[in-house]
């Protein structure tokens, strides 16, 4: 075979290959196989991670696994009245500019903090009826729910 039908063949593979992708929710044993990978080969090359650990993920995929949940550093569990109220301080001054912000809330991601804005304070401008990046809407969350945060800390 030539070098172009070589090129296609592969091509091919490449596209059966992405068929067999697993998609959806990560399972215990995946999220394992992913930790003890890292812990053994270290991060990077993520599309070469994910063929020699034997996942059928993609690299992005197990890239924003490993970042956004498996990483040691990472901090689970609900957001805090105190990193609420830092969350609502610092978007009032640097919008959305989440990796920046989780600067200032160690083992918060980016994505986690992201999340949190949208369902949480996204949901209360919309009861308070205001887009929640209008002057009105700001000046509403500093007047009414960031004192009601700061008394319940």
């Amino acid at each position: 075979m030539d070098e172009k039908g070589a090129r296609s063949s592969n091509t091919l593979l490449s596209c059966e290959d992405e068929m067999d992708l697993r998609r959806g929710p990560w399972t215990v044993d995946e999220d394992l196989t992913l930790i003890n990978y890292i812990a053994t080969h270290g991060e990077g090359r993520w599309n070469t991670l994910a063929l020699s650990a034997g996942l059928k993920r993609t690299g992005k995929s197990c890239r924003l696994r490993w970042l956004n949940y498996l990483r040691p550093d990472v901090r689970r569990g609900n957001i805090t009245l105190e990193e609420q109220l830092l969350i609502l301080e610092l978007h009032s001054r640097w919008g959305n500019r989440w990796s920046k912000i989780a600067q200032y809330l160690p083992g918060r991601t980016d994505n986690e903090i992201k999340n949190y804005w949208r369902t949480r304070v996204q949901k209360h401008a919309k009861q308070l009826k205001c887009d929640v990046n209008s002057k009105q809407c700001k000046e509403a969350m500093q007047l009414s729910w960031m004192p009601t945060l700061v008394e319940r800390i």
